[in-house]
């Protein structure tokens, strides 16, 4: 005798854990695999307009002034901060409909790349989320910009005991 097939569509709910992004307000995610609080907006979002990268790092110096989050020490990601963004399993709608894979708790409309600070001559790094792979430019192109900071490490109560 055959089994008759089975109709009815069960919904499964995956449950992946706990989540790696988590919001720390209306402004501020903050990532718990590597202990860093990124902007959730990018500069194209918040602007409108495409940054060189010496606007963008006047862009994170602004944030400062105004204690974005509460927070006096927004900077631009080094490059493996920003690769660390890169997730292919996610596809987030940027500017102007292009994927872009980043995690959906950032919102839709970022634009595809984002500085990066490196210590070269006139080339910068800028990462690509819809390649997902760095690139050096020249730092007059335009491109966009996501902040970060970290929290600083705290010293504990514990004393070390010379022999």
């Amino acid at each position: 005798m055959a089994e008759e097939p089975n109709t009815s569509q069960e919904i499964v709910k995956k449950d992946d854990g706990p989540k790696r992004f988590i919001e720390k307000g209306p402004m501020v995610v903050f990532d718990t695999k590597t202990g860093l609080f990124w902007m959730k907006k990018d500069s194209w979002q918040e602007k409108g307009k495409f940054m060189n990268w010496h606007e963008a790092n006047d862009f994170a110096k602004l944030k400062n002034v105004r204690k974005i989050g509460g927070f006096d020490d927004w900077r631009l990601p080094v490059v493996t901060e920003i690769e660390g963004l890169y997730d292919g399993e996610f596809e987030n709608i940027g500017k102007g409909g292009l994927p872009i894979h980043i995690d959906p708790i950032f919102p839709e409309g970022a634009f595809k790349t984002s500085w990066a600070t490196a210590d070269t001559s006139t080339r910068r790094p800028r990462f690509d989320f819809s390649l997902g792979k760095m690139m050096n430019v020249d730092e007059y192109s335009f491109g966009s910009v996501r902040v970060c900071r970290k929290e600083p490490l705290r010293k504990t109560g514990y004393r070390i005991q010379r022999t």
